[in-house]
């Protein structure tokens, strides 16, 4: 019958709690002031108190099918406001964890992917892969004309096969999100019928693009209080990332669809050229969002949350990423000054050796985002827009 419900407790669920963040999770006893001072919770079903309860019970169905986890920011204002110390923003953090986790094909590369030990392993695997394709280009390029490289690095790693590498991974990768987010949203929706709540109050697109236009300003991190910062390191690291993904799609348009269309390519652009000038503005920014990001974790934890494998690992990476990529732009003019010197001197590998490096840990980022904190991406835009769909932030009417 609706609103009937069989508890079978996970205990292995709740030990992963536990053990991945929400260690105070048993100070809680259910006082219901996360729920109030939180300003992200003002629909019909508010949160996190029921989140609290259900990892407390270890109800991982109940959790892996709830969006509200996901409207949670971790602004961790209920954290620093609970009266027993539970911190409700690191549980929910962690229970976040464990959806990434549970959503994920296979399971076993979200627990490989999120461990300190053994994510220089899983950096192998790019390592390998990479070597075999650069193995792979001499008789391919016998086979198929591709022409003249392009560039300065093309010569190392020409682009049809960096594109069509990463074209290919990439493919697989979002073939595996896209499974686990319809996953996601057929469990959201499942429990919704279940308790008799499930009555949409808007339509798909529009729920996408109020959500998108939440996303592309943060608003949600701008009701934080106690931790209001976060916003800004949020906002430059996704501006700089979303700069960058923009001229690294531009750089393929311009290499390939251009010469197709009988448009003579640009590249490689000029230092002056408005997509060399966004490139650099935008790793910058990345730059500043993820230093200032990892020093509010280490500074302010007791407002931004403890920092688990989880978090650290994704903001290493993608520091890294912007790091290498800046210093192969730099050390492309010290290796190699004008546009076509000849010679490889010691310059020139090092120069190779940092692309080969950023190459990987590029992989490491994209290949590796359905089982990385990088999967908040879609899995918190998903839950956003099904909170928009099914009306679930609507204001009770009394």
């Amino acid at each position: 019958m609706p609103g009937s419900y069989l508890v079978k407790p996970d205990g292995e669920f709740l030990h992963s709690i536990l053990d991945e963040g929400g260690e105070d999770l048993k100070k809680c006893f259910q006082c219901a002031t996360c729920s109030v001072v939180c300003e992200l919770s003002t629909g019909r079903k508010p949160f996190p108190r029921k989140e609290m309860i259900w990892a407390q019970w270890g109800l991982k169905d109940r959790l892996m099918a709830d969006p509200d986890v996901w409207q949670c920011h971790q602004c961790n204002d209920c954290s620093t406001q609970c009266p027993r110390g539970a911190r409700p923003g690191d549980v929910l953090a962690a229970v976040r964890k464990q959806s990434v986790q549970h959503y994920a094909v296979p399971q076993f590369l979200s627990s490989w992917v999120n461990n300190t030990k053994r994510f220089p392993l899983m950096l192998l695997v790019p390592v390998v892969l990479l070597a075999v394709a650069l193995g792979l280009r001499g008789p391919v390029e016998k086979l198929l004309p591709f022409g003249e490289p392009h560039g300065f690095y093309a010569g190392f790693f020409p682009h049809w096969l960096i594109i069509g590498f990463y074209s290919f991974f990439t493919g697989l990768v979002t073939l595996v999100a896209v499974a686990g987010v319809l996953r996601f949203w057929q469990a959201m929706k499942a429990a919704d019928e279940s308790s008799g709540t499930y009555a949409p109050k808007l339509g798909i697109v529009s729920s996408v693009i109020n959500t998108l236009k939440s996303i592309f300003v943060h608003d949600k991190f701008g009701k934080c209080t106690d931790n209001a910062s976060r916003r800004l390191s949020h906002l430059f690291a996704f501006y700089g990332f979303t700069a960058l993904f923009v001229v690294t799609a531009w750089a393929a348009f311009d290499l390939h669809v251009m010469p197709f269309l009988g448009i003579d390519s640009f590249y490689p652009f000029g230092l002056l050229h408005p997509i060399k000038i966004l490139a650099n503005a935008g790793c910058i920014v990345l730059i500043y969002g993820c230093v200032k990001a990892l020093s509010d974790r280490k500074n302010r934890e007791a407002e931004s949350g403890a920092g688990i494998s989880f978090d650290m690992i994704f903001l290493w990476l993608l520091l890294i990423v912007a790091v290498t990529g800046l210093c192969t732009e730099i050390l492309r003019f010290i290796a190699d000054p004008g546009e076509h010197s000849a010679g490889a001197g010691g310059p020139q590998y090092v120069a190779f050796g940092v692309y080969f490096i950023h190459l990987v840990f590029v992989f490491g980022l994209l290949v590796y985002l359905p089982y990385s904190k990088f999967s908040h991406i879609v899995y918190r835009t998903t839950a956003l827009v099904y909170a928009e769909h099914s009306g679930r932030n609507e204001v009770e009417k009394t």
